[in-house]
């Protein structure tokens, strides 16, 4: 719009030049500009060229013919007077839509306009579409400015959505939404506005998601048919086979069609020719083409050209790479030829190294059908549970016959069914009892399952000692599948233990046999969120950023919830960082997306870290309500008390109940302590002096000879310096948790420096690192910490009448304050009346006033 306008309101140049594909908005633009240029005092015209009226002359200017003159030099000059002429007087300016589609006499009224300069003109353009002669004579007689409108970015689509829907949208649906439409916004608001009619978009706890696969509309079917129009039978060939086997590299389709046929289809604007690594490959121009041509087209012939694209892929060099295998089976799925089943059978692995389970599903359950023993079954059975369908899993797997079967695929069966009833069904008890079962009849040559699925299992009941013991003789590349879950559960406790260097190498040992064993890239994120742990505590911030940008970049090209697991690994790596706006963005689209499929997974998992994110930017109301749902979905495995302690305690701080967090994190970092969870520990410890703890230094001290990396050792100076009130050493510690990267604990040795000034009488000092503390709290996303709101406040109260009076800020009475630090409504209501007296408050009211509490934005609440 500005470029417009700016375009309108220079006096040299013709106007503007809208060039972009059908369906992105050019029409729409150029309207609000006529309507913005209306309002500053113009006379505005709109014309636009259809098929209908391209054979009648004039037929885009009708409207401004004078009437009963029959000469073509006088009805020009009428229609250029009434076009250009207005009476009173004023700037003209025309809008000009698809002027490929008018007629000779209507282009040469606009080249009359242009060349004389009667008018300014804003015109669009079909980009794609070859442009008349006539047309580009006109374009060359002015001056434009030309402004290329492009589809929309996935982003961009997902936000438009949510603000037409008024509700966030489920990650995984805005980007089906974004593959079926490329952004093309008039095919996205068919596509939305039907599937809310029928049904097909729903609204649930607050959120759209699809209730079933999208489906395009039958009126945009039509209108979509009618931009490919009829088509010979050679070039419709090219469409079609593309349509069920994109994409192909060119010698491929050549060969199935007709390379003069190729080369019309794509000159009509139908397929697409790309550069693909040293080969050339074709696509439709546009996914919606090839969704109508399928659904016009009789199954009989599609289900052929399926098996022809089929037995082309089979003789290609690369036939035997996992990408083709899966193409190959799921054409030959739905096709005229007889199924392979051993190319299914290897197919169904491979979708699920793909992380296409529901496709894993469908593929396994062909091979089952064509009774090709229990392999099918156990692929199934392992992609159902990845998928969250428990329950089905276990009956896929309980159905399994072991009679016959070797020693090793037993404790496979096993290992899998053990898995899903702890994981998916979270029946930590029935699991235990399944493996026990197997453990008794399986030889010690194939108890690799068996052990490896132990393990798991001790790291999921919180009993590490255990799972080390048992782990003591296995190796990770030894055990397709159970070696990716062996490296999460691993990693995770040498992270824990503070054994950085040792998690980071089984972390980089995991992503190698997940990658080698077909397993479900799912489990690779796990890994990763070990991994990022694992930096995090040891205070390798800028390591855990780089871990978590290659895990969401490798998301973004794997279906269903893979891009959602990426954010959550981003987002709790933000965290980490003291990136909050990133941190909340982030986890709450992964929490949005994943607690629908899996309440008490990853869902469960992620809400903690979203929950602190919020707390540590002050929204703590917010924060209680993303915590809410974890009282209502208890579960039994890894319960990450250390996680939700942190949340709890940062919420307790940031509501004032500063000494009730501190004793909390006291009381967690025993636990920690007592299960060897040192690593841990010191981020406690940590947290808790930044709230105000001067207790720790000593306990700090000891773990710098257990905990690698270097945040022990800032945390046990920034704990000595609190104890000892060194405004010199809280500044320097400021600049050292900068630079390694925890910017929210700078944020706080920053606070506590301004603070430990002022108590020194050195204002001016304090007063610097006050301002410091705001700055990098700005840099930060807007962090709120407790230590921070108190450098901030310039009144000379004591730690325990700033905590009563941030409490009274929260809305408690006297006695809910009293009950919340544990001690008598008289001495609540003494530190009240004191704070009054030194702050020349006259009411509780103007005494909480002096710490006002943050709340959510509106807009802050939808992630935008």
């Amino acid at each position: 719009m500005a470029s417009i306008e700016a375009a309108l309101s220079a006096s040299s140049g013709s106007g503007v030049l809208v060039c972009g594909p059908t369906g992105v908005g050019k029409s729409r633009l150029v309207r609000e500009a006529l309507a913005r240029a209306a309002d500053r005092g113009w006379q505005t015209r709109w014309t636009a060229g259809t098929s209908s009226a391209q054979a009648i002359p004039l037929g885009a200017f009708t409207a401004w013919a004078p009437s009963g003159v029959g000469d073509t030099v006088a009805l020009l000059r009428g229609v250029l007077d009434a076009l250009t002429a207005p009476s009173p007087p004023a700037p003209v300016v025309i809008g000009i839509d698809d002027i490929d589609l008018f007629d000779d006499l209507s282009t040469f009224v606009v080249h009359q306009i242009v060349q004389q300069r009667l008018a300014k003109v804003v015109i669009t353009v079909r980009a794609g579409d070859a442009i008349p002669t006539a047309v580009q004579e006109v374009l060359k007689a002015g001056d434009f400015d030309r402004l290329e409108l492009a589809p929309m970015s996935a982003q961009d689509t997902a936000a438009l959505v949510a603000a037409a829907l008024d509700g966030r949208v489920d990650a995984v649906t805005a980007r089906q939404l974004w593959e079926l439409t490329r952004g093309n916004v008039f095919y996205l608001q068919h596509i939305v506005e039907q599937s809310v009619a029928d049904g097909g978009l729903v609204l649930e706890n607050g959120c759209w998601r699809w209730s079933g696969d999208p489906a395009v509309p039958p009126g945009l079917a039509d209108l979509i048919e009618s931009r490919i129009g009829a088509l010979p039978e050679q070039v419709g060939d090219v469409v079609d086979v593309l349509s069920v086997g994109e994409p192909l590299d060119l010698p491929v389709l050549a060969r199935i069609t007709d390379m003069a046929a190729i080369e019309e289809a794509e000159c009509r604007g139908l397929v697409t020719l790309e550069p693909a690594g040293g080969a050339v490959e074709a696509r439709v121009a546009h996914p919606l083409y090839g969704q109508v041509r399928r659904r016009r087209a009789p199954q009989s012939r599609l289900r052929r050209l399926r098996g022809l694209v089929a037995a082309e892929l089979a003789a290609v060099p690369e036939c035997d790479d996992v990408r083709v295998v899966v193409r190959r089976a799921t054409l030959e799925l739905d096709s005229d030829r007889a199924a392979d089943t051993g190319l299914l059978i290897r197919a169904a692995h491979g979708a699920v190294w793909l992380g296409d389970l529901p496709l894993a599903d469908r593929i396994a359950a062909a091979a089952e059908r064509a009774g090709t023993g229990p392999e099918p079954k156990l692929v199934r059975g392992h992609a159902l549970s990845w998928l969250g369908h428990g329950g089905d899993a276990d009956a896929v797997l309980a159905g399994i016959e072991t009679a016959g079967l070797p020693d090793r695929d037993r404790a496979r069966l096993a290992f899998l069914r053990a898995s899903n009833m702890l994981w998916a069904l979270a029946d930590p008890v029935r699991a235990k009892q399944i493996i026990d079962a197997a453990s008794d009849v399986t030889a010690p040559e194939a108890r690799t399952y068996v052990d490896g699925f132990l393990t798991v299992y001790w790291f999921a009941m919180d009993r590490p000692a255990e799972a080390l013991l048992t782990a003591e003789h296995l190796a990770l590349r030894d055990i397709p599948v159970v070696g990716a879950e062996l490296a999460w559960a691993l990693t995770h406790i040498a992270a824990d233990a503070g054994h950085t260097s040792d998690a980071v190498a089984v972390a980089e040992a995991g992503y190698e046999v997940a990658a080698r064993s077909l397993d479900a890239p799912h489990m690779i994120f796990n890994i990763a969120d070990a991994h990022v742990s694992a930096l995090l505590y040891a205070g390798q911030v800028s390591e855990a950023r780089d871990v978590a940008d290659r895990m969401r970049r490798q998301a973004a090209s794997l279906p269903g919830v893979a891009p959602l697991l990426g954010a959550a690994v981003a987002g709790r790596a933000a965290l980490g960082a003291g990136d909050l706006e990133t941190a909340c963005r982030l986890l709450e689209q992964a929490v949005e997306g994943l607690s629908g499929p899996h309440p008490i997974g990853w869902g469960y998992r992620y809400r903690i870290p979203y929950a602190t994110a919020l707390a540590i930017r002050g929204l703590t109301d917010d924060a209680l309500a993303v915590l809410a749902p974890l009282a209502e979905n208890r579960r039994e495995f890894r319960l990450l008390d250390y996680e939700r302690s942190l949340a709890e305690a940062w919420i307790s701080a940031g509501q004032g109940a500063v000494s009730e967090a501190i004793c909390a994190l006291q009381a967690t970092a025993v636990r920690c302590r007592e299960a060897g969870r040192f690593a841990e520990e010191v981020m406690v410890l940590q947290i808790a002096t930044q709230f105000g703890d001067r207790t720790a230094a000593q306990r700090l001290g000891e773990l710098a000879s257990v905990v690698e990396g270097p945040r022990v050792g800032l945390a046990t100076r920034f704990a000595s310096a609190a104890h000892a009130d060194d405004a010199a050493e809280l500044a320097v510690l400021a600049d050292e948790f900068e630079q390694m990267g925890d910017r929210v604990g700078a944020v706080d040795a920053a606070a506590h420096a301004a603070r430990a000034y002022r108590r020194h009488d050195r204002k001016g000092s304090a007063l610097a690192y006050s301002a410091r503390a705001d700055a990098l709290a700005d840099a930060c996303g807007g962090v709120r910490t407790v230590a921070l709101r108190q450098s901030s406040e310039k009144v000379p109260l004591t730690e325990r009448e700033i905590e009563i009076a941030m409490l009274i800020g929260e809305g408690l009475s006297n006695r809910a304050v009293a009950d919340r630090l544990t001690l008598s409504p008289r001495t609540v209501e003494s530190h009240i009346y004191r704070a009054m007296a030194k702050t020349g408050t006259t009411s509780r009211e103007e005494l909480a006033a002096l710490f006002p509490r943050r709340k959510r934005p509106p807009t802050a609440r939808r992630g935008r």
